[in-house]
């Protein structure tokens, strides 16, 4: 054997929302969007496959202006890679090693301990409040001299959840300039209440934040990867020194500028749109089985106090239909189309009631 981190081998690997090598008829676990790519996308992609014998545009010149204008932003605070992912862990890698902690609610999405890890770095687990929501005072109580990052997933993967603006600006006034806050908004545009936080508008006025997100989710690129970070020009400067080249494909970076144009901005609005009022739908359905469910502001619901929790998933398996177990006692359920949504709720007899 080679000689090696022996604790690269030792970190929980990431698992898929499926546990089959084939997807299931009604795919419920991994949050994507259920929509098919729109007809623009489509000829975006077909397009740009005419150029596949050439390397990508290594600067995502074109996306990156355009992601610039979307957000009202300059080129230089824009950082595009190969999912959010990917910059995650491009930033735990430049500003943490061992003897360093970062800190982040818990449950959340499972890559950011994934890349503490893997850069030698110490997780440091915070529980979420009683609302099932990031517990920013007890997040920032855990910041120390030796932590070098926080991340926030808002709204939080798994459970839906999110804080108030005006709650954000109050944590980000506690944690000391020097460490970098992510904040992962990958879940943002499902969000409806006025009273969210908004990391966007919090990067003029705090230099030491990055905001990622994706063009997975309401985009419905998921299968192409194109994440992004929005961020001060110095913190881009150190994503952008870290990213491997051509990490972002011809078609994916087509795609993605596809996506911001007005006609399709349209179509992805009726989209979110539709998939706001069906996580509404069926929570409502599920509440009135007696179902604990906890108010999302995501395209997916989380269902606490789900004894046996991967049983259940392989029954939902058994019927055709993939959600996914939080631990052993939670289940997370993504929003699809409505005649996905209604193959589930047919289904309800396998939650277990409150």
């Amino acid at each position: 054997m080679i000689r090696h981190r022996r604790e690269v081998l030792e970190v929980e690997r990431y698992r898929p929302g499926s546990s089959g090598r084939i997807r299931p008829p009604v795919a419920l676990a991994s949050n994507e969007s259920p929509y098919e790519l729109p007809s623009a996308v489509r000829t975006a992609v077909i397009c740009a496959m005419g150029q596949g014998n050439r390397y990508p545009d290594f600067e995502k010149t074109h996306l990156t202006q355009a992601l610039a204008d979307h957000h009202g932003v300059t080129p230089e605070q824009v950082s595009i890679d190969n999912g959010s992912s990917s910059l995650l862990r491009h930033l735990i890698s430049a500003c943490a090693q061992q003897d360093h902690i970062v800190v982040y609610p818990w449950p959340s999405f499972p890559s950011y301990e994934h890349a503490t890890l893997f850069a030698g770095a110490t997780p440091v687990r915070v529980p979420l409040d009683e609302h099932w929501r990031p517990d920013l005072d007890a997040i920032a109580a855990q910041v120390d001299n030796r932590t070098r990052a926080v991340f926030l997933c808002l709204p939080n993967n798994p459970t839906g959840t999110t804080v108030s603006h005006e709650a954000l600006i109050t944590f980000l006034e506690q944690i000391p300039p020097e460490v970098l806050v992510v904040i992962d908004e990958c879940y943002h545009d499902y969000v409806t209440d006025p009273s969210a936080a908004q990391g966007l508008a919090l990067v003029p006025h705090f230099p030491n934040i990055v905001v990622l997100k994706s063009f997975s989710k309401s985009y419905g690129l998921a299968g192409l990867r194109v994440g992004y970070a929005l961020s001060s020009v110095a913190i881009a400067e150190l994503i952008r020194a870290m990213i491997v080249p051509f990490a972002v494909s011809t078609l994916a970076q087509a795609a993605a500028a596809a996506c911001l144009e007005p006609q399709v901005q349209t179509v992805i609005g009726e989209r979110i749109a539709a998939t706001v009022a069906e996580r509404e739908r069926v929570r409502r359905r599920l509440i009135t089985q007696e179902i604990t469910v906890v108010p999302s502001h995501t395209n997916f619901l989380y269902l606490p106090a789900q004894s046996d929790a991967p049983t259940r998933v392989h029954a939902f398996e058994a019927r055709g239909i993939a959600i996914r177990a939080i631990g052993s006692d939670a289940l997370r359920v993504s929003i699809g189309t409505a005649t996905e949504n209604d193959l589930f709720l047919n289904e309800i007899g396998l939650l277990k009631h409150s």
